[in-house]
């Protein structure tokens, strides 16, 4: 593996950005050469963080620093060294597949072998293709291969794959490592926490709050909490959940409730699923000190999204909650004197 003669790295520092819509407080990433860190973000926070990276916007406070450079001087030393895939990205749609990598192949003037970069990406065999015909998934494997061609120090991808069928997903995830491999440094950002977590060596939630590091280590991290009307100290492993071959650990409050249904759990997180091994008996011993509540056979419910009990006829009943889905949670009629108790009611 080639060693680069410069720094090739992203640092972000103390970064503060407030537009009419949406802010950015005090964040701080490194992305070195050969990783790739993942922020799950809304679309208005990632276009933000992307204006100031390549300095179409300045920040209130902080600093963006590219090989130790401010983005303009790096890119006057350092031409074609940084790519970006927008999440509408632009391509000339009455090209072909080939003729438009092979432009670019001419552009970026470094000999780039783009057929190769197209088997990579499983579009050779369609090379001859109109790109106004293609697929989005296929347009996406498009994107990367031009970006690709450039063999860049730091590429910024918007969302590399949503709404992907499972080939795309899957081909453009090997080739992010790949390009790690070859000591790319790669900042991705997503709406979903799946993808981001699924893409990034490093995975981090960015809000207008701040910004954290979300826990997928395959090590068995152990919360303990103190309750009030007991003496004893309870030791309680934060739930696991399982995205192909990483194991997430989740802290109980991130758990918004949990579903039960043909023999499987399932955590819902911030509006997304998240497959768990444990059933749901053993995840409601686990969370009763976290104030989840079993309202039905099928769920339990973190007490703290609660919104508000519906009642639909005199034994139907639900529980409306205020996460990012507004999910309504069917609650049993043997079960709803437990809840007025509980919620002092």
């Amino acid at each position: 593996m080639s060693v680069r003669k410069e720094l090739n790295m992203l640092l972000i520092r103390d970064l503060y950005k407030e537009n009419k819509s949406q802010s950015i407080k005090g964040l701080n990433i490194t992305v070195n050469p050969g990783s790739s860190v993942s922020l799950e973000c809304n679309s208005e926070i990632s276009d933000l963080l992307f204006q100031l990276i390549l300095g179409k916007e300045l920040p209130s406070r902080g600093e963006i620093l590219l090989g130790d450079m401010p983005y303009q001087d790096y890119i006057r030393k350092n031409p074609n060294s940084v790519g970006v895939i927008l999440k509408e990205d632009a391509l000339y749609e009455g090209m072909t597949i080939e003729s438009y990598l092979k432009f670019f192949t001419e552009v970026y003037r470094n000999n780039g072998d783009y057929k190769a970069v197209m088997l990579k990406l499983a579009i050779l065999d369609i090379g001859k293709e109109v790109i106004k015909k293609l697929s989005y998934s296929q347009k996406r494997r498009v994107s990367l291969a031009r970006e690709m061609l450039k063999k860049p120090a730091l590429l910024l991808i918007q969302e590399p794959i949503l709404n992907l069928d499972n080939e795309g997903a899957s081909l453009i995830i090997e080739n992010i490592r790949k390009l790690c491999d070859n000591n790319t440094a790669l900042l991705l950002t997503s709406v979903h926490l799946k993808d981001a977590i699924l893409v990034g060596d490093k995975a981090y939630r960015l809000e207008e709050e701040g910004c954290t590091e979300i826990n997928n280590n395959e090590v068995s991290v152990q919360s303990k909490i103190i309750q009030e009307d007991v003496k004893n100290t309870y030791t309680i492993e934060k739930i696991p959940a399982k995205i192909e071959d990483k194991i997430l650990l989740f802290d109980p409050m991130e758990i918004d409730y949990v579903e039960s249904g043909e023999g499987s759990c399932y955590l819902y997180i911030r509006g997304e699923k998240f497959p768990c091994g444990l059933s749901l008996t053993e995840l409601e011993e686990r969370l009763k000190y976290f104030g989840f509540f079993r309202s039905h056979r099928s769920y339990l419910v973190n007490l703290q999204r609660v919104r508000e009990v519906v009642t639909w006829t005199r034994n139907s009943f639900s529980l409306n909650l205020d996460d990012k889905l507004k999910s309504s949670i069917p609650l049993s009629k043997g079960r709803l004197e437990e809840l007025k108790s509980i919620l002092k009611l």
